[in-house]
């Protein structure tokens, strides 16, 4: 880690999950992506809105069904972003992320700390989805940076919320022949059973399939289709969405959508 860079002070009693990621792309380039409204949008929320600077502000949304501010904490360009989750009209999570940014060995290395996580069991859910959500969002930096740089991006996002357990949904899913058939055409990246299957297509596509919690006081399984595609592909990812919302009908028809 570079001199002078440090994580927040763990909290006693707390836990982390983090991710770490080597980039082709400079330092400086790696920090636009982390803290500019517009690529971020490229590449990790589907909204944006940014305040830089120590005190300002990064709000980011997923379709306004997560959706939060993050407080600024440190604003070190490029080597460091700390930022603090804040939800239910101001209230702080607990939960703080640092961003540490290296170059290192003819590229750029980028590790994501989460910290503030509660030790009680009934947050394992939550910190092993922080874990693998990192395996795949660091990829998709990196997807991003190296394969579509300034490309915009359009997503599916599909949920679906099951009474049922975490191991059945995912045996479920991985009968599912339109999954296992794109499996077998993509580059895997991360296979955590009965967790995450996330991958990068011959099309250049990024998706992940997932089954799990939908917060720490949800206990049904969520199970959670997102595909990212660069450029302008509008006819294929809206086909691409009809036919994975009527799989997960299908396969899940006791589901609801959150």
């Amino acid at each position: 880690m570079t001199e002078g860079l440090k994580l927040a002070p763990e909290r006693p009693g707390t836990r982390s999950a983090e991710g770490e990621i080597t980039v082709d792309a400079s330092a400086e380039r790696v920090w636009q992506a982390l803290t500019e409204a517009a690529e971020l949008e490229r590449w990790f929320p589907l909204d944006a809105k940014v305040e830089p600077g120590a005190g300002g502000h990064i709000w980011m949304s997923w379709r306004n069904e997560y959706a939060g501010k993050m407080k600024i904490l440190v604003w070190n360009p490029p080597s460091q972003l700390r930022t603090a989750w804040i939800f239910h009209e101001g209230e702080e999570t607990g939960q703080v992320t640092d961003y540490l940014i290296e170059t290192r060995g003819g590229g750029t290395v980028v590790r994501a700390v989460t910290s503030g996580f509660p030790m009680d069991a009934s947050w394992d859910g939550w910190v092993e989805g922080t874990r693998r959500g990192w395996a795949f969002e660091l990829r998709s930096l990196k997807h991003y940076l190296e394969r579509h740089p300034g490309e915009n991006r359009q997503v599916v996002y599909l949920r679906r919320r099951v009474a049922l357990s975490k191991d059945e949904a995912w045996a479920r899913l991985q009968s599912e022949p339109l999954l296992a058939g794109l499996v077998a055409e993509s580059r895997l990246f991360d296979r955590k059973p009965a967790s995450q299957i996330a991958a990068v297509t011959p099309q250049s596509d990024m998706f992940r399939v997932s089954v799990g919690p939908g917060g720490p006081a949800v206990q049904q399984p969520e199970i959670v289709f997102w595909l990212s595609a660069w450029g302008k592909q509008e006819a294929r990812i809206e086909e691409i969405r009809t036919k994975w919302a009527a799989m997960l009908e299908r396969v899940f028809p006791e589901g609801t959508a959150p």
